[in-house]
């Protein structure tokens, strides 16, 4: 699924469960190691990813549910385990891994900068799309924010976490993961988003780890074109 950002220098979309190599549980465009997948058969649904969007590259990071930022600037650069990575090289596609978490994809149409963030329960707590647009040094008003398919409201049961200034966006037991967003994007000044309305775990093109429990992962993935 691509989404328009600035079609002449920016490819961005999220991929869906359909179009891999995958078996199983994991069936069919797994793109996740860490899942009990077949190494081989990951890194053959990253390769047809990295051939659609004409990438010599894809950047995935190792998520740990954190608001730690890393700055991309070396296609062979080893990264440290975050949750937010961001760049300005060309043909480099950054890929944020979920199963109902929020994907997230920034573009700073000024400073020419893309960014892909996890924004699950713990990002969006410790604020970590703020923190990355501050990172990149980036004007907010200058940022398009893109919010893929996640868990909605009705399908996101959290207990009686407490989430401090996020209580506001409980229901109940239930968690509006967008509305916490939302006010996060408004609150720095981002004027420019869109929030995808598809629900990772009750569409079945999309892997849910809270309806399946064992499954894969799908991705949000942003390259700045050659």
């Amino acid at each position: 699924m691509l989404v328009s950002i600035d079609n002449d220098k920016v490819i961005a979309g999220f991929t869906t469960k359909f179009g891999g190599v995958s078996k199983g549980v994991y069936e069919s465009l797994n793109l996740a190691y860490h899942v009990g997948d077949d190494k081989l058969k990951v890194e053959q649904n990253r390769e047809i990813l990295a051939h659609k969007i004409k990438a010599k590259k894809l950047i995935f990071m190792e998520q740990i549910h954190s608001d730690i930022v890393q700055n991309l600037s070396d296609i062979n650069q080893i990264l440290e385990p975050c949750d937010a990575i961001f760049t300005n090289l060309t043909q480099v596609g950054l890929c944020v891994m979920v199963a109902d978490c929020s994907p997230v994809l920034l573009y700073d149409k000024k400073l020419n900068l893309i960014s892909a963030i996890h924004a699950g329960r713990a990002g969006v707590i410790s604020k970590i799309i703020t923190k990355t647009i501050a990172k990149m040094g980036s004007n907010p008003e200058n940022i398009k924010a893109i919010i893929g398919p996640n868990i909605k409201k009705d399908c996101y049961e959290i207990g009686d976490l407490n989430l401090g200034e996020f209580n506001k966006f409980k229901d109940g037991f239930k968690f509006d993961l967008d509305g916490a967003l939302r006010f996060e994007l408004d609150g720095i000044g981002v004027k420019d988003y869109e929030f995808s309305d598809i629900c990772s775990h009750c569409d079945d093109r999309f892997y849910s780890y809270r309806k399946s429990g064992l499954t894969g992962r799908f991705a949000g993935f942003i390259m700045l074109k050659g």
